[in-house]
């Protein structure tokens, strides 16, 4: 799919605000997209949403199980305007997609990439129903197959009525299906004044697990917190070779260059008393919040828990440093979940109807791992399609 830019006429509905026309462009692939990095942090301020595109070649470089190119959707206010020439003051929203490649070829297959929804799409809380509704009628009229919008609601209730009203089917010449879906998420975890006091908000279990680990890998292990790690690459494919769940060498060589790119990075781990890593955890900060982007914790140690003492002193420095929330990308499963701030996204979700699109939903149930929410929401024998 070429880059393009796309006129329509649009009526509002329901009182969502915006012009009657409007141009849509297409920047399509990391480098062009980076080079927009400036105007998109701005509007992501004005949008309420900062911090969001600080760290943005983290995100767009990140490797996957599947190949994908990045493509970002800006809606502008203003005709004829060329992509080098938009202004914040141009933008009604900026859209994040990924299209979905096989042997370096688009396949028409379109979705989020952040199961957070925070970065997912740029628009001030009444616009992002009407930023999905028109980068979704625009790809399947362009041809897309399958497209998977998801994206941070706008904390108020809406409804099936609203996205029909906001046009989100396709004009008559496109025959497809779509769905709607709205989830609840773990968002973060607050962090308040002090250590003692951020434990205080989470279950008695986790607390007292917490603590326990904690003292008993500090006595039996002389684990000791190191708050800025400096690893050279060779040290580090090694120890993740040495780790449970480890990924490539090719992942875990992207993980500590991308340290280097990142505007405030998180590099912190803790040894034993023979010097050894025992875990390391990368993220980054921005503002008062940070983000866990990944954890190692070496293999062998089944009963120490060693993922909850990296995540006791992450806690406490984090705290110390004055950050107010910690996100961990992805989600986590441990069980200091139940103390997150929950948080709705939504997904919208339109399949056309093509021999194409049948195969592309036949190997998303079959081949796609379970985790992958448009997979999921292929396979859910729930999920109800309206038609075109």
């Amino acid at each position: 799919m070429a880059d393009l830019i796309v006129e329509r006429r649009k009526v509002n509905p329901r009182g969502f605000a915006g012009p009657a026309r409007y141009a849509l462009h297409l920047a399509r692939g990391s480098e062009r997209i980076l080079s927009m990095r400036e105007l998109l942090i701005a509007f992501s301020e004005r949008c309420g949403q900062p911090g969001t595109m600080d760290d943005l070649s983290y995100f767009l470089s990140k490797p996957g199980l599947l190949t994908r190119v990045p493509c970002l959707f800006l809606i502008v206010k203003r005709q004829n305007l060329k992509l080098e020439e938009l202004r914040v003051d141009d933008l009604i929203g900026a859209l994040f997609l990924y299209e979905y490649s096989v042997l370096g070829c688009g396949i028409r297959a379109f979705a989020t990439n952040d199961r957070s929804g925070r970065g997912t799409m740029l628009a001030l809380p009444e616009q992002r129903l009407k930023v999905a509704s028109i980068a979704g009628r625009v790809l399947l009229d362009r041809g897309a197959h399958i497209v998977m919008l998801s994206f941070r609601a706008a904390g108020e209730e809406a409804d099936k009525e609203d996205i029909l009203g906001l046009g989100i089917l396709p004009s008559s010449r496109t025959t497809a299906d779509w769905t709607w879906r709205e989830r609840e998420i773990a968002a973060y975890l607050p962090l308040e004044d002090s250590y003692e006091g951020t434990l205080a908000t989470l279950g008695k279990k986790t607390r007292v697990n917490m603590r326990y680990y904690r003292r008993r890998a500090e006595a039996q292990l002389g684990c000791r917190f190191i708050s800025e790690v400096m690893l050279k690459p060779d040290d580090f494919v090694q120890f993740n070779r040495e780790c449970m769940y480890r990924v490539s060498d090719r992942v875990a060589l992207w993980r500590l260059k991308t340290m280097q790119d990142l505007k405030d990075p998180v590099l912190m781990g803790m040894k034993d008393s023979n010097g050894r890593w025992l875990a390391l955890l990368g993220g980054r900060r921005y503002r008062d919040r940070t983000e866990v982007l990944w954890q190692v914790n070496r293999d062998g140690y089944p009963t120490h828990s060693l993922s909850s003492v990296m995540r006791s002193y992450c806690i406490e420095h984090e705290v110390e440093r004055g950050m107010k929330r910690l996100y961990f990308e992805g989600g986590t499963a441990h069980s200091i979940h139940h103390a997150f701030v929950r948080e709705e996204l939504v997904d919208l979700v339109a399949v056309r109807r093509s021999a194409v699109a049948r195969v592309m939903k036949a190997v998303a149930k079959r081949r796609v791992s379970p985790d992958n929410e448009l997979a999921d929401v292929l396979k859910d024998p729930e999920t109800v399609w309206l038609p075109c």
